[in-house]
């Protein structure tokens, strides 16, 4: 296995179990221990990882989102699943918005192949924009407001003023979190109003949302999931569950 691929490995254990250690990736991926060490030194100078005793934390909490580079190193395959299954949705002569993120931006990647008629897209996220704006057929609009570092997109009031005098066909949402009582949250209290705002501003409302943001918390609740009207995940629903997203009448597009 390649350096880069055992690292891209450790960063998924630890977006799976927020800690990793030593040993344990040593009999994984049958290196030694020496070999991991040097892979979570560079994953720290990187400023991706924290390294601990015996191993490495996330860089990560509650009150902290991961960083942009971090998120779009992790669960690729599985953001590009779902960026291809949202594809579809999208049409020409739409408005849409694209919520900042790394799958959205997987998305982005997608519809800058595509050819479009006169289709409005609206973001606040700045790699999304730069993607797209050179893509005939496009009208692309970037939200203003304060720029996030971590995330690198817009949001604050500035943002939020601006969603409100629009409106959208379909909005792509993405999170940080969805509580096991099905509360999508974020760190970040700039964000919320944003996300709100397009809610209020879209016909339907899409979230992306891959299998690691299940299960976990944030500081900040933004909506419930049944505010949704589709919900794109690799995330694999219990028969029970499934049933709550059918009661709810949220269409569960499973990739």
């Amino acid at each position: 296995m390649l350096p880069a691929e055992r690292r891209q490995f450790i960063l998924n254990e630890l977006y799976k179990n927020k800690a990793v250690t030593v040993n344990d990736l040593a009999q994984q991926l049958d290196v030694t221990t020496m070999t991991i060490r040097r892979d979570l030194q560079h994953l720290e100078e990187g400023g991706l990882v924290e390294k601990s005793h015996g191993g490495a934390v996330l860089v990560e909490s509650s009150v902290k989102e991961a960083t942009y580079r971090n998120r779009k190193l992790v669960h690729i395959e599985e953001k590009r699943r779902m960026a291809a299954a949202a594809l579809p949705l999208i049409e020409s002569s739409m408005s849409i918005y694209l919520d900042a993120g790394t799958t959205n931006f997987e998305l982005a990647e997608l519809m800058a192949k595509q050819r479009w008629d006169n289709l409005t897209v609206v973001t606040n996220d700045l790699a999304i924009a730069q993607v797209l704006t050179p893509v005939m057929g496009l009208y692309v609009i970037l939200l203003g407001g304060h720029i996030d570092v971590e995330s690198s997109s817009t949001c604050g009031v500035l943002a939020t003023n601006m969603v409100r005098a629009m409106h959208f066909d379909i909005c792509f949402l993405g999170t940080q979190a969805i509580t096991p009582d099905w509360r999508i949250m974020t760190a970040n209290a700039e964000k919320i109003d944003v996300k709100r705002a397009c809610l209020q501003a879209s016909d339907k409302v899409v979230l992306l949302a891959d299998h690691s943001k299940f299960k976990k918390h944030k500081l900040y609740y933004i909506l419930d999931l049944w505010d949704m009207d589709v919900l794109v995940s690799d995330y694999q629903a219990s028969a029970e569950e499934a049933s709550l997203f059918e009661e709810h009448q949220v269409q569960f597009i499973r990739v």
